[in-house]
């Protein structure tokens, strides 16, 4: 079943404000604590678990890495399932340290190594008869990669651009689930609109008749929203990067790529 994806948009000033570390359960485990935890737990089945939620986030970013490259829908979801178990084997995320740069940079790295190592070899029955061993929505990951098919992008800026709309659709479950803790879900559902691309067009007064407020009464909703979001988004970003100091940069940059 194909799926609606909502692009956020960045704040037009990313220094506006600090970064702030949201409440306890209201983010996802960062990528760095996953890895931490694939590297150190002594139980291995919570250690896989963590390096399995790391290869889920990171899944469609490198699914539209591949695909860009050439490789057809199935052999990238074979070839993300094999990458995964080789990152098992290898023991590779023993090597990921995060005062030397961006887990993605590594993880798109090293499946690109591999991509190179299995192109000729590459065999579904040598790695157990087909049967997966990470759960990964292949349908979903083909839609985005349609759409984006238009764009004119190396294999490199089709990762970059899949990871940003990845992390802007993290930061909006989070900030659904602040809502929703706080007994606002139907507030967030009525104005999420203005976080989007296109939000110069978002109605307020319509939004407000749905949810009972004045037009000013949502502009101030709005912000508020807005605001939170950032701090979300900052927060999420500075998880990413070695130096807290670089977030504006790193923002910049995300930008870049999903303005590509």
């Amino acid at each position: 079943m194909a799926t609606t994806e909502i692009t956020p948009a960045f704040p037009s000033s990313p220094t506006a404000e600090p970064s702030s570390v949201p409440q306890p359960g209201l983010m996802p485990e960062t990528r760095w604590s996953l890895v931490r935890r694939a590297q150190t737990d002594d139980d291995k089945s919570r250690a896989l678990a963590a390096l399995g939620e790391i290869m889920k986030l990171y899944w469609e970013p490198l699914y539209a890495y591949a695909r860009r490259r050439g490789e057809s829908p199935s052999d990238v979801e074979d070839a993300v399932q094999g990458f995964y178990e080789m990152l098992i084997t290898r023991g590779s995320m023993q090597h990921v340290d995060k005062e030397r740069g961006r887990l993605r940079s590594f993880l798109l790295s090293a499946f690109e190594r591999y991509l190179i190592d299995q192109w000729a070899k590459r065999s579904t029955a040598k790695r157990g008869g087909g049967k997966a061993i990470l759960s990964l929505d292949q349908e979903q990951a083909e839609n985005h990669f349609l759409k984006e098919m238009s764009h004119n992008l190396t294999p490199e800026r089709q990762f970059e651009r899949r990871w940003v709309l990845t992390l802007l659709a993290r930061v909006m479950t989070a900030l659904q689930a602040d809502y929703r803790r706080r007994g606002k879900e139907e507030i967030f559902l009525a104005l999420q609109g203005a976080l989007e691309w296109n939000s110069a067009e978002f109605g307020y007064a319509e939004a407000g008749e749905k949810i009972g407020l004045n037009e000013n009464a949502v502009k101030q909703a709005v912000f508020r929203m807005r605001k939170k979001f950032r701090e979300l988004l900052r927060w999420e970003v500075a998880e990413t990067i070695a130096d807290p100091a670089d977030v504006d940069a790193e923002l910049r940059e995300l930008l870049q790529a999903l303005s590509d």
